[in-house]
């Protein structure tokens, strides 16, 4: 079934409001709760704020190069909105001197409303990450991609869109038994945000919006 237009506008930008789930697997059989807190920034009366999306994630190593994932988004549940993101992430590449490890990630997201109103949007992450230091913190880079199947909207209305992409940049903080990490993104700048009810605020006028995120991983065998 198909959303109404003004929910499915408003569902396109909610499902990119998270920060990248794993860019670096866990070691073998190692397991990871996370929490994760940011959004896209808008206008608040005078203030600009980020939404305050709350996501919680639990990871498994299920070998050193690679490591599933299941995410809910909390925040969105409370609307009633249950969404959902199922993945995994493999390492491809070890990283060289200058030269970035690479990490891909395919991601199921599944949000479900009710039978009237329910989305499937496949996704796959492309991710480049330096370690450096004796924690081996790392940086990273990378390019979120989701991908609408349906070839028209609400009313019938054709789909223009099918690929809606994010560039992103974050760091991660590494402990024995912790990460915290820090990211910003462009969250769709080749869509219009002109006709939304909210605000948002991006480095491309009135296209995409511009997200910042926080997040804490605990980790444990």
């Amino acid at each position: 079934m198909r959303f109404k237009l003004p929910l499915l506008v408003f569902m396109c930008f909610l499902f990119s409001c998270a920060p990248t789930r794993f860019v670096k697997p866990l070691e073998k059989k190692q397991h990871a709760a996370n929490l994760s807190l940011g959004g896209p920034l808008f206008k608040y009366g005078t203030a600009t704020i980020p939404i305050p999306f709350l996501t919680a994630m639990y990871g498994y190593g299920i070998d050193s190069t690679l490591t599933g994932f299941a995410t809910i988004n909390v925040t969105s549940a409370l609307y009633g909105n249950l969404q959902l993101e199922l993945g995994a992430t493999k390492q491809l590449l070890k990283q060289h001197k200058y030269f970035p490890a690479l990490s891909v990630t395919p991601v199921a997201n599944i949000i479900y409303r009710n039978k009237d109103a329910h989305k499937f949007y496949p996704q796959i992450d492309i991710n480049a990450f330096w370690e450096y230091g004796k924690r081996k913190n790392f940086f990273y880079i990378g390019l979120d991609n989701w991908f609408e199947l349906a070839q028209k909207k609400a009313y019938d209305i054709k789909q223009p869109n099918h690929w809606m992409f994010s560039p992103l940049i974050g760091h991660d903080f590494t402990g024995k038994k912790w990460n915290f990490k820090i990211e910003a993104k462009i969250i769709a700048p080749n869509l219009s945000n002109e006709k939304l009810t909210v605000e948002y605020q991006t480095p491309f006028k009135n296209h995409g919006a511009l997200g910042i995120y926080l997040g804490y991983t605990y980790k444990f065998n």
